[in-house]
């Protein structure tokens, strides 16, 4: 078993040899496999070793990577995938986290030999930085914690003065770890040692940061100096039940903004339930050693008015107040000298009185305040730190759960609650518990609650409901906090009318949105927007803005039915508009037209199915837009159940022209989906409804799909017809894009059957029309399709010319459809030319990003070049196994001519085995197919003359149909085809 030591400098250990990792892209690689310890997607690798690059370049990079890494000598233990790699091997980082969960600090804290990845760091890559630097931070955390942990313990002097040490040189600041390090000195006769390690701490703090010690830490200093001074306990760590889960950022940010010298005001402004006060209370214990006067909490929820804060600053400062004069004058003069920190909580209610906070920092000027409030406090002197959810994981990290703080939270919340929980099996519902409330500590806690009765399935279906779970099953919290909707409503009520209309109104936005719709649909004026963001219900990033999905639902429930109802029907027309706008660029495969839609499609989801509810007629205006969009991102099915939907309620209305346009798109998505029967009955259907002088567009889409499904069924005659009959309809002269559409389709039927020059004719007059009315496109679709009409020819050098063009554009534009045809022509050539090796990227790529769009026939193509792949390096098993696969997906979606390719392609396996006669006799099935194109008999006739030589013209009598041939390769591939073959020379 390899074992990989990758704290300090990375090293391998395997069959009793030890070997330094250097740094390079394959270790690099070997290193993040290890420690994310399960399958990780291929995109991901590319882009975080090769962030820089284009994506095609990214994943050769990649595949070079994992090609150098098969020679390794324990390479047994990397597994690949079409679309992802996995690397087993046991690691320190793992061994240190088990022994940290498991409550062994002892097994622990030795395994952790230096930073995470010495010698690793990539200043040259970004993304690389970030991980690493986040994964050392996170490790680093957990490693002082634990340590922490063991010094407050009795353990042996030596022990701890080592560990003390170690603690100091990991953070030379580390107050928590000077206090302890002198403890332990002074406890082991050291007291001299310890005073050094004092002064060399204060000496470090004046020239980094320019702080003077706490007054905790020379205190213990100067009865260090007393000879006969008892030696001071050990200091203990923070408290770990304080409910305070993660938030190591935001406290590293804190210190670091307060020990600035004009940053005298923090504030921590986030939603309520954000954590904010178990923030600040963690702030008062970990920061008061920086403040030679202490720091105070000062909790303000109860308070009801700004006259009366100085009444509680001198409460909780144990200030006796004198009669006659202000209370807060006399809180200022006693702060007045002092270097201490205030920490005011819950100070939202109270924001119209900031100003005086202006005037207690104006009288006392070493004074420090951190204010906790839901809104910013507009002040001039003012710093903000927002607090937002905690972070949570994506689908594919439910291995390494618990390194995220938003399950670890739930987790912990549960098992406080008494509930048994598993978080290996539940692990999909705790993701989509924590993505339901993006991280948000309250809603967590909350939900986990209800763990006692409830599966957390459940939970996650509670929550895909409504709000209605997020209230408190506990006692023990308290009343602003015992549901959602109280913390709702505390903020709801801080809003002015007119800023609770607006955000009731912006409920109806769907995956965050411009200003400018926020303008239109909801009648939101950029200082009502911002007054919202200051009041931590909105959040922007970038150009968009985003509501917290709880807030959105709760504010949705604020308005009236008629206010929504009027929201809702804005909203509508404004996206469809919007969409209409985009159809010519959409069409065209614009890149910035293809991203914009991509981050409003949501917001048309929900405008598309109000409109076929309420308002149809939008659709005329959207539905091919629509279409092009799905059709460009290959998102087909989810396309196809939009528009189904659509049509059940168009056609219970009555409106012929609306629901032949609809059932027009609809077979167009059946043909992508690979049910070319559905898609033609369903275009004869819409065809019957429409109107030759009226509905041009939807008898023009039916043309369009009729030619290409029969196209797929090899139907050849009746898929000219209809190409023909498009191409008629919108002739160049009028519809240049549909025009090179369906002179591309075209070519692709006379190449088909056997008409060379008449499909690179067709071709070129395509590409050339796609180029002059700049559809990108169209311009690698076609690009594509010469590739494979030079492949037919096997003219290898010119067929790689047109190809490589093509996937440059698709790579720039992103045309992720297109791009796994071109790869699939790439890995033809490849074998064509017989380069086995040359054929394995293309095929992997291909394979990859055609089961992610799910284009089954391209999947099955692929198969059969990864059978011939197989043939090329002389490995029958695999051939069979590919084959058998290709001649499944051929199977299931009806298409005849993948069904005779892989026959085809079965014939060269037989000849591989030294079965001429039995490859003869398949290929003559093959040959008398009456649906085997002109292409396929070239073919076929170039195997049969090998075959023949080979057999000496003796074919072998079978009696199998050309059915029973195919469905028998499939079941039998397990097997090696042993009882077919006996079948096919005649054997009973």
């Amino acid at each position: 078993m390899i074992r990989l030591l990758l704290f300090g400098p990375p090293t391998a250990e395997s069959g009793g040899d030890s070997s330094a990792l250097a740094f390079e892209r394959r270790n690099q690689l070997l290193a993040y496999l290890a420690l994310k310890a399960t399958w990780v997607g291929r995109a991901e690798l590319a882009n975080l070793l090769w962030p820089e690059q284009e994506s095609h370049l990214a994943y050769a990079n990649l595949r070079k990577t994992l090609f150098r890494l098969q020679k390794l000598s324990w390479a047994a233990h990397i597994e690949l995938q079409a679309s992802a790699v996995r690397f087993e091997a046991a690691t320190d980082v793992y061994a240190f986290e088990a022994a940290l969960r498991e409550g062994r600090i002892a097994d622990a804290l030795p395994l952790r030999r230096g930073e995470l990845l010495a010698g690793f760091d990539d200043d040259q890559n970004e993304a690389w930085s970030s991980w690493l630097g986040y994964e050392r931070h996170r490790l680093r955390v957990a490693w002082r914690d634990a340590v922490l942990a063991r010094l407050a313990l009795e353990i042996e002097p030596a022990e701890a003065i080592d560990l003390s040490a170690r603690l100091l040189d990991s953070d030379p600041l580390d107050e928590a770890a000077l206090r302890s390090r002198m403890s332990w000195l002074a406890r082991g006769g050291q007291a001299a040692a310890a005073r050094q390690a004092y002064r060399d701490f204060v000496t470090r703090l004046a020239a980094d940061l320019g702080l003077a010690p706490g007054a905790e830490l020379v205190a213990m200093h100067d009865a260090l100096a007393t000879k006969n001074a008892p030696a001071p306990a050990p200091p203990s760590a923070a408290p770990d039940d304080d409910g305070l889960i993660g938030r190591t950022v935001e406290m590293r940010r804190m210190g670091e903004q307060l020990a600035k010298a004009d940053c005298r005001l923090l504030t921590l402004v986030g939603a309520g339930g954000a954590g904010k006060t178990r923030l600040a209370r963690r702030a008062v214990l970990e920061l008061a050693s920086s403040f030679s006067d202490g720091a105070t909490f000062v909790a303000l929820e109860d308070v009801p008015a700004a006259s009366d804060i100085g009444l509680r600053l001198a409460r909780d400062l144990g200030l006796t107040l004198a009669r006659g004069r202000e209370a807060l004058e006399q809180v200022i003069d006693h702060l007045r000298e002092q270097r201490a920190l205030l920490v005011l909580d819950n100070f939202e209610h109270l924001v119209a009185q900031a100003p005086m906070l202006e005037r207690l920092l104006a009288g006392c000027p070493h004074l420090k305040l951190v204010v906790t409030s839901r809104a910013r406090l507009a002040l001039q002197q003012e710093w903000t730190l927002p607090v937002e959810g905690l972070p949570c994981p994506e689908i594919e990290d439910r291995a390494r759960l618990e390194s995220f703080d938003a399950p670890r939270l739930f987790i912990k919340a549960a098992r406080r609650a008494g509930a048994t929980i598993n978080p290996a099996a539940e692990a999909d519902a705790i993701v989509a518990i924590c993505a339901a409330v993006e991280g948000l500590p309250l809603a967590l806690e909350l939900a986990a609650t209800w763990t006692r009765v409830l599966g957390c399935e459940a939970i996650a279906a509670e929550l895909r409901q409504g709000t209605e779970i997020l209230r408190a099953a506990d006692p023990a919290f308290p009343a602003r906090h015992a549901s959602i909707e109280a913390v709702f409503e505390r903020s709801w009520q801080l809003l002015t009318p007119a800023e609770r209309d607006v955000l009731g109104r912006l409920s109806v936005l769907r995956g965050g949105f411009s200003a400018e719709a926020a303008r239109v649909v909801a009648s939101a004026s950029l200082p009502v927007l911002a007054a919202l963001m200051d009041n931590s219900l909105l959040r922007r990033d970038g150009a968009r803005i985003f509501l917290h999905p709880l807030v959105q639902e709760l504010a949705g429930a604020r308005i009236t039915p008629e206010d929504a109802a009027q929201t809702a029907r804005s909203h509508a027309r404004y996206f469809h508009r919007l969409f209409s706008q985009l159809r010519r660029a959409i069409d065209d495969g614009d890149r910035d037209a293809l991203a914009f839609a991509d981050a409003e499609f949501e917001n048309f989801r929900a405008a598309w199915c109000w409109a076929a509810e309420h308002e149809p007629t939008l659709l005329c205006a959207t539905t091919m837009p629509f279409l092009y969009y799905v059709d460009h991102r290959r998102r087909s099915a989810e396309g196809h159940a939009l528009l189904r939907d659509a049509l059940d309620f168009v056609a219970a209305g009555g409106d012929s022209e609306i629901t032949a346009l609809l059932l027009s798109a609809f077979a167009q998505l059946e043909y992508r989906l690979d049910r070319y029967l559905d898609g033609e009955a369903t275009a004869r259907e819409a065809l019957a409804l429409t109107h030759p002088e009226r509905d041009h567009e939807a008898r023009l889409q039916c043309y369009k799909t009729l030619g290409v499904c029969y196209l797929a069924l090899a139907r050849y005659p009746e898929a000219r017809e209809y190409l023909t009959l498009a191409l008629k309809q919108s002739p160049a002269s009028i519809d240049p894009r549909t025009a090179a559409a369906m002179l591309d389709n075209l070519s692709i039927v006379e190449k088909e059957t056997g008409n060379h020059d008449e499909a690179l004719r067709l071709a070129l007059q395509s590409l050339d029309l796609h180029r002059r009315i700049g559809d990108q496109s169209g311009v690698a679709l076609v690009l594509s399709n010469l590739g494979s009409k030079y492949l037919a020819r096997q003219e290898w050098d010119t067929a790689n010319v047109y190809l490589r063009e093509a996937l440059a554009l698709c790579d720039r534009h992103g045309f992720v459809g297109t791009r796994a045809y071109i790869l699939a022509n790439m890995a033809e050539v490849a074998v064509g030319r017989g380069d086995a090796d040359a054929s394995d990227a293309p095929i992997r790529e291909g394979l990859e990003v055609a089961r992610a769009t799910g284009n089954r026939a391209l999947v099955g193509y692929l198969k059969v070049f990864a059978a011939i792949a197989a043939l090329l390096r002389s490995d029958a098993a695999t051939a069979r196994m590919n084959l058998a696969e290709a001649l499944a997906e051929g199977l299931a979606i009806g298409r005849r001519s993948l069904q005779i390719e892989c026959v085809v392609c079965f014939g060269e396996v037989l000849l591989s085995q030294g079965e001429p006669a039995c490859a003869l006799a398949v290929l003559d099935l093959a040959a008398g197919d009456p649906l085997t194109n002109a292409l396929q008999h070239e073919e076929i006739g170039r195997k049969t003359n090998r075959a023949r030589a080979a057999s000496g013209d003796e074919c072998a009598p079978h009696g199998l149909t050309f059915e029973e041939l195919v469905h028998r390769i499939v079941a039998e591939s397990p097997i090696a085809h042993a009882p077919l073959i006996a079948t096919l020379r005649g054997y009973k």
